[in-house]
């Protein structure tokens, strides 16, 4: 007897046209934009918020870290619901946007820091389910194809970053600078026309009493009406996804003869992420542990680099505020430089060796900021083209790494997704206290323990992949293994049909 194959044709069952994968993979990489776009104006508003709040930045710090509270509920709501409503993503994604909008209008209104907490948790809930429902269409579009797609998916994410700036800047408070204002503002005792009336503004704490002066009063809500306006129209391409081009997601594989569960079960191979590798529980844990820690770290460095970058610029090294703007800009075009990157080198470098890079360059950029960077404005403005370059692709980089060893269902995302949300609150939260209290240079040296604590997991994740072997290397042997089984049963029954003529 012999027996008939049945695998799941990739290409043969997708619903989808090359040109329709290219047009909606372009519309999630301008999803990840707006994502960019109304996460990442916290960080360039930090000093304003501080202003609305009347706080200070340890305060303030923990209010940002809201978005990875919202962004580790996000996950754990969102892994589940993708899997079991998988065809519905594109509603998810729609309703998201539109949810994540209103959160941003209304959170330069907060008059403390406990409300524009919750309004950034809000937020980052939205993000997470848009982040697992938008890399599980990405992966279902392009299979195992994916890996070059998720660079391009997450570059929107730095491109709607960079942008975000130039949003916000003209709507920024501008401090005035530590002279005379009297002497400045008149000659001869004749008021300037040129000048402008300065504001005084005065802060108090728990700890502490502090006036400022500035030149132009903060007026970030255009900034956030602007940046949520442009996020919400993007939700109606995602509504006429869902209601007027109806397409199945998931693929799904025609089983000749009678189709019932327990054939379905033997067609579809389902992969249970404790369990994929040879059978081993063993290994499954350790991946998705290690999973877990690399964007605990991965996603925590970023978070602190990105909200930290500009107030650090201005606070330490005496930036003026377009200058400290334009340094966090510089920051996210190389971010978004590296992402696009990602697509030629994750193509041509396997990821073994690719996430082993991305590490070291952290680590070594790292250590560079805090050699030549305390003193010296030049070294700050171009080490940090380096550190936004390899930042950028540790995520995707991360995913990728997952997905070669385990399948990535939404349970998996999730997974990591959860590990980032909490690297992001606690690198936020160490770093507002001790940049508060210890100094601003703590912001370098907390860059270069979090160069090493990445730099240690990516070796450790090295090792163990090594050991194990890839999914899909795995996927090859057990494939082999089945043909010489179904030969060797074919030689049987040919003897038997010969023995018995």
């Amino acid at each position: 007897m012999v027996k008939i194959e049945r695998r799941e044709n990739e290409n043969e069952n997708s619903e989808y046209t090359l040109t329709q994968k290219i047009i909606k993979t372009i519309f999630l990489v301008l999803t990840w934009a707006m994502i960019g776009l109304y996460t990442e104006i916290s960080g360039i508003t930090q000093k304003d918020l501080i202003i609305k709040t009347n706080s200070d930045y340890e305060l303030v710090s923990r209010a940002i870290s809201g978005r990875s509270f919202g962004y580790f509920i996000g996950s754990f709501i969102g892994g589940p619901l993708v899997d079991k409503l998988g065809n519905y993503c594109d509603l998810m994604i729609a309703i998201s946007l539109d949810g994540a909008a209103i959160a941003t209008i209304i959170a330069p209104y907060s008059s403390n820091v406990g409300m524009l907490g919750v309004l950034l948790v809000i937020g980052g809930t939205f993000e997470g389910v848009i982040n697992i429902a938008g890399q599980k269409l990405i992966l279902n579009l392009w299979k195992r194809k994916a890996t070059g797609p998720l660079h391009i998916l997450h570059f929107g994410f730095g491109m709607g970053s960079f942008i975000v700036p130039q949003i916000a800047n003209p709507f920024l408070a501008v401090l005035a600078p530590s002279v005379d204002i009297t002497n400045v503002s008149s000659i001869n005792g004749t008021k300037s026309p040129f000048v402008i009336d300065p504001v005084t503004v005065t802060a108090t704490t728990t700890n502490k009493t502090t006036t400022a002066i500035f030149l132009k009063e903060s007026k970030i809500e255009s900034a956030y009406l602007i940046v949520s306006i442009i996020v919400a129209s993007l939700s109606v391409v995602f509504f006429l996804y869902q209601f007027c081009n109806r397409t199945t997601v998931y693929a799904h594989v025609h089983v000749p003869g009678e189709v019932n569960e327990s054939n379905f079960r033997k067609a579809v191979k389902l992969v249970d992420p404790a369990t994929c590798a040879d059978g081993n529980r063993c290994f499954g844990v350790q991946i998705f542990l290690l999973i877990f820690l690399y964007f605990f770290n991965a996603v925590g460095g970023e978070r602190m680099y990105s909200k930290f970058i500009r107030s650090y610029a201005i606070d330490k090294h005496n930036f003026s505020g377009d200058d400290g703007s334009l340094i966090n800009t510089t920051f996210w075009i190389c971010f978004a430089i590296g992402r696009l990157t990602g697509l030629l080198t994750g193509r041509f470098i396997p990821v073994r060796i690719l996430i082993v890079i991305e590490a070291s360059g952290v680590l070594v950029t790292a250590i560079l900021l805090e050699i030549f960077a305390r003193e010296n404005d030049l070294a700050l403005w171009v080490l940090t083209c380096p550190m936004g370059f390899f930042l950028s692709q540790l995520f995707p980089t991360g995913i990728g790494w997952g997905d070669f060893h385990v399948e990535f269902t939404g349970i998996a995302i999730t997974f990591a997704l959860m590990g980032g949300a909490l690297g992001g609150v606690s690198y936020l939260w160490v770093l507002g206290y001790l940049y508060e209290y210890q100094g601003y240079d703590m912001f370098l040296h907390q860059l270069v323990f979090y160069g090493g604590c990445m730099m240690f997991f990516t070796i450790i994740m090295t090792i163990v992949g090594i050991k194990h072997g890839g999914r899909f290397e795995r996927d090859t042997e057990g494939h082999a293994d089945e043909n010489a089984i179904e030969l060797d049963e074919l030689d049987e029954d040919i003897t038997c049909i010969n023995d018995e003529a």
